[in-house]
């Protein structure tokens, strides 16, 4: 990039992470083109190419008070946009795989004939006696009664940051748990905790 580039781009950063909206309209114009081709070339995907694209001018916005710290301007804003683009291809990886999953859950039957979710359950609550009787208890009243770390740590008398060391905790032991039983059931887990 020739230095007079550069400087001007140093600048547009300065200006942006004094609030100026002109500069950055100037730095949209300037790479939103060059950006969403370079993510169209890891994504596949002109939809995912645009929605990354803009999704990393909302974020240099909104972090525009750390542009000042930066060097080069143009290789940052191609390295956030890669990052996005692969933060995005694992989230849809994970979501297609959660798919299939989930999908056979609902239409197979597994061991001892019971339902993908029927058997995680039964393999939760084996998981979770195994837990110390504090962990039990705080993973049932957040599971069971929905309580927030807060809630449980006014009703227990304890620390929020106890608490959520121990769901910490308890949330390892049971995947470490379920993990002998393979990959189907850790991710019906995640979907189950996440819903």
């Amino acid at each position: 990039m020739p230095e007079k580039d550069l400087h001007t781009d140093q600048l547009l950063f300065v200006s942006i992470a004094d609030g100026d909206g002109h500069a950055f309209a100037q730095l949209f114009r300037q790479y939103y083109e060059p950006l969403r081709a370079n993510a169209y070339k890891l994504m596949k995907s002109a939809f995912w190419a645009e929605e990354v694209v803009q999704e990393v001018f909302l974020y240099v916005w909104a972090e525009r008070k750390t542009l000042v710290e930066i060097d080069q301007p143009a290789a940052y804003l191609y390295r956030v946009t890669a990052n996005r683009c692969l933060n995005r291809l694992r989230r849809q990886e994970l979501e297609s795989r959660m798919q299939y999953f989930v999908s056979q859950a609902l239409h197979d039957s597994h061991h001892d004939d019971l339902s993908g979710y029927r058997k995680l359950e039964k393999l939760i609550t084996e998981a979770t006696g195994r837990l110390p009787a504090q962990q039990q208890r705080i993973f049932r009243l957040q599971q069971e009664e929905g309580l927030s770390y807060q809630e449980i740590a006014s009703r227990l008398g304890i620390s929020k940051n106890t608490v959520r060391n121990h769901m910490v905790q308890t949330l390892k032991s049971i995947r470490q748990y379920l993990q002998q039983y393979g990959d189907f059931y850790l991710l019906l887990f995640s979907v189950w905790f996440l819903f």
